[in-house]
């Protein structure tokens, strides 16, 4: 998943500790302190000390038998040292209410972080994910789509055995994102006009694809595929593909054609608690060699691109490996560790990502190790810093 130059909010984890009983009310407060070593100090401003506060709340209670409100929020505050620069981030997850009539059909409207796609590292199918990130806490894909603003949107969904069908359309709002703290940011979310169908239905056993059909004012119609299946009693493969008209990202001036995008793997589970996921991520509308060669000429254009890659959560280059393993109560009870690492496969530039992290029943306390590796234009070698370390705790109420 693409990723920008880091900032004082970045690489803090929002894993959220699962209640044991549900509670109308959570809520969750996080301290993380870092330090960030700089790529180059006569390129680069040296970023040393940084330090992060966060606030989350969830809420989510029936208001009567066949109604229920959701509401979902997170503020982030960020400072660096030595700048002194201090920033804080609102970020309004979601905000709906949910009627279900019946059994069979629930309708949902308001602001709904709809989240689609069955691979971990790179998911084409989630169509809302565009301009939906206003603060970067971590660079696990699994946080990105958690701690995003979802899109305003009017959704209906038909439920039967063994399939369910759902229709949405998500109207424009204001036509400029906003970066001011505590705005809604409907300008991000809900520019344009969109829609989308989807369709799940079991065929065999627990083989159920899934099918959808996105598009709306100014985008073309693109037709995207999740399908997961057992591969043994521990191994279960997936596929998720979207395929449609669109523009290149690096040259949008170009006729649009059709593009694919791909993200395939497999994850394993070992008895010891152990899961790893391989996954091949494919972007057709990403730069190839020849285009990232030609970027590399281009500083401005170069980070221009790189900009719009990021903020619509595409693959930087056209294709890439990715690795993440997590491994519950390793060594000991509570104690979890968790690697992450992407090659890039157009100029061989890497990164990785480590952290351990031991729960306590109200408390979570995790230390975090990145390190990007390349050339100096490359997808990680052009990155702000070459290490990032931080420590950071979390309490949940």
């Amino acid at each position: 998943m693409a990723s920008g130059d880091a900032d004082p909010l970045m690489l803090a984890d929002s894993a959220t500790a699962a209640p044991v009983n549900h509670r109308d009310w959570q809520a969750a407060f996080e301290f993380a302190t870092g330090n960030y070593s700089p790529v180059s100090q006569t390129n680069h401003v040296e970023l040393n000390d940084n330090a992060r506060v966060s606030a989350s709340v969830d809420y989510s209670s029936k208001l009567a038998s066949d109604w229920q409100a959701v509401l979902a929020n997170r503020v982030d505050a960020g400072w660096r040292s030595p700048s002194g620069q201090y920033n804080i981030v609102d970020t309004l997850k979601q905000a709906y209410l949910s009627w279900q009539p019946s059994q069979a059909v629930i309708v949902d409207a308001g602001r709904i972080n709809l989240r689609e796609g069955v691979a971990a590292g790179f998911n084409p199918t989630d169509f809302f994910k565009t301009n939906a990130i206003r603060s970067v806490v971590s660079i696990d894909p699994t946080s990105l789509r958690e701690n995003r603003q979802g899109s305003v949107m009017l959704r209906s969904q038909l439920l039967w055995t063994g399939g369910s069908m759902s229709a949405l359309v998500s109207p424009p709002l204001q036509h400029n994102p906003s970066d001011a703290p505590f705005d809604p940011d409907f300008g991000a979310t809900n520019q344009n006009f969109r829609y989308m169908l989807s369709e799940t239905q079991r065929l065999v056993g627990e083989f159920a694809p899934q099918w959808l059909l996105y598009g709306g004012a100014g985008i073309a119609p693109q037709v995207g595929v999740n399908l997961t299946t057992l591969l043994g009693d521990s191994t279960v493969g997936f596929i998720e593909y979207a395929g449609g008209r669109s523009g290149e990202l690096a040259d949008p001036a170009q006729p649009a054609s059709f593009h694919s995008k791909l993200a395939t793997g497999l994850t394993h589970t070992f008895p010891n608690k152990l899961s790893v996921t391989l996954e091949y991520d494919y972007d057709g509308t990403s730069a190839d060699r020849a285009t990232w060669d030609a970027l590399d000429s281009d500083p401005a254009r170069y980070w221009q691109y790189r900009n719009t890659a990021a903020s619509t959560q595409a693959l930087t280059t056209r294709q890439s490996l990715f690795l993440y393993a997590s491994w519950q109560d390793a060594l000991v009870r509570h104690l979890d560790l968790s690697a992450m690492a992407r090659l890039d496969l157009v100029d061989h530039s890497y990164f990785t990502w480590l952290e351990t992290r031991y729960h306590w029943p109200r408390i979570d306390l995790a230390f975090q190790w990145q390190t990007n590796h390349g050339a100096s234009y490359s997808n990680y070698g052009a990155q702000t810093q070459s290490q990032v370390v931080q420590a950071l705790m979390t309490f949940y109420y």
